[in-house]
């Protein structure tokens, strides 16, 4: 009996042909699924390295597109965005890169989107896609911030000098710039502000910096007042500071005043039918002034009327850069004080109620205003004769 059993249980050791086969189907189960895997892993990861590249195109297409050149000029510029053509790149795929651009040319700012789109190894076609705003700045302004500006000021300055400076003025190389005001007599300018600090008397025509620099010279704070004086009618003598009170003015220095035939300052050449005039205003220190400033010469005997500009009213423009009359506490350096001398009939009475009139359209200045009646000389007008000195 024990012999039989032992027999037995030999003839049970090792693996049945059906066994073997069962192991061999699930293992190529188990294969087949990691080979899935693996090709969608490899699917996948082209997949993102091909987003990776056209995430660049399409990034490298809408800097392209902000680094425009020129508002109408240049290989790409603001006004040719909505028509640059589409690009292809052939990296690990070939790639096909377009834009589009909404708004118009005169837009400030324009939305942009960039598209890429490919062909992947499963000839499926995948795409990206940036959207984004381009402002219309032109690319020379921002070069201007790449040059020093003077005493760190907020802006360019023709010249590199405040604005109030004329532009003719000699640069002193010290920090100042200097105008004639007659034939033998300089008014020097700081560069900075604007304001007068010194006149000096070379006692020559178009003296140089150096000249200039070595001649007498008398310091103090001032301000200029100048504008253009535009006639139908007969030109000023000069500018009336009779009703202008001066506080604190300089000990001997009055106040002087140049008036002469107006020139484009860029190119010297004569403007037809205006007077430029410019007086500066001496006082102690940076203090101010106040008054009432009149066109002198101005006849009485016949219908003249002296008409006064302003600038429009903005949230930007000063009550004084306004031109409003009479001046109160003037500290600032005056630009554009214009008038326009006329001749008119009508109205003229001897009451300064019932003596109207219209003056002519606006001098061709930009931003400024319809004018009023600064100066009534219209003979028989008594109630304003006065103004008319």
């Amino acid at each position: 009996m024990h012999i039989h059993q032992e027999r037995n249980s030999r003839a049970q050791r090792g693996f049945t042909l059906v066994e073997a086969l069962i192991s061999l189907v699930v293992m190529a189960f188990g294969m087949l699924a990691l080979s899935g895997m693996q090709a969608s892993l490899a699917r996948n990861s082209d997949l993102a390295k091909q987003r990776t590249e056209a995430m660049r195109l399409a990034q490298a297409r809408l800097e392209k597109m902000r680094s425009f050149t020129g508002i109408s000029t240049g290989a790409v510029n603001w006004n040719g965005l909505d028509s640059m053509a589409p690009g292809t790149a052939t990296t690990n795929a070939t790639y096909t890169v377009t834009s589009s651009v909404t708004g118009l040319d005169t837009d400030s700012f324009r939305p942009v989107t960039v598209v890429v789109s490919w062909i992947d190894r499963t000839n499926a076609t995948q795409n990206v896609s940036l959207a984004s705003v381009i402002s219309q700045t032109d690319p020379k302004d921002p070069g201007f911030l790449g040059n020093p500006l003077p005493q760190n000021t907020p802006l360019r300055r023709p010249k590199n000098r405040n604005i109030n400076i004329p532009i003719p003025a000699t640069d002193l190389n010290n920090g100042t710039s200097a105008v004639a005001f007659s034939n033998t007599q300089y008014v020097v300018f700081s560069n900075v502000t604007g304001n007068v600090v010194k006149v000096c008397n070379p006692n020559k025509a178009n003296a140089t910096a150096a000249e200039i620099l070595a001649s007498a010279c008398v310091s103090f704070a001032g301000y200029v007042l100048d504008g253009y004086v535009g006639t139908s009618a007969a030109y000023p003598t000069g500018v009336d500071f009779s009703q202008v009170v001066l506080n604190l003015p300089l000990v001997g220095q009055p106040v002087f005043c140049v008036v002469g035939g107006a020139v484009n300052q860029n190119s010297g050449v004569a403007i037809p039918g205006y007077k430029y005039y410019s007086c500066v205003i001496p006082l102690s220190g940076g203090l101010t002034w106040g008054g009432t400033v009149r066109l002198a010469g101005v006849p009485t005997t016949g219908s003249d009327i002296v008409c006064r500009y302003q600038y429009t009213p903005t949230l930007n423009t000063t009550v004084n850069e306004r031109n409003v009359q009479p001046y109160v506490n003037v500290n600032q350096t005056l630009d554009e004080q214009n008038y326009l001398m006329a001749t008119s009939n009508s109205n003229v009475t001897t009451s300064l109620a019932g003596s109207t009139t219209t003056c002519p359209a606006a001098m061709t200045v930009a931003g400024v205003s319809i004018g009023v009646v600064h100066q009534d000389c219209r003979l028989k007008n008594t109630s304003r004769a006065a103004e008319c000195p």
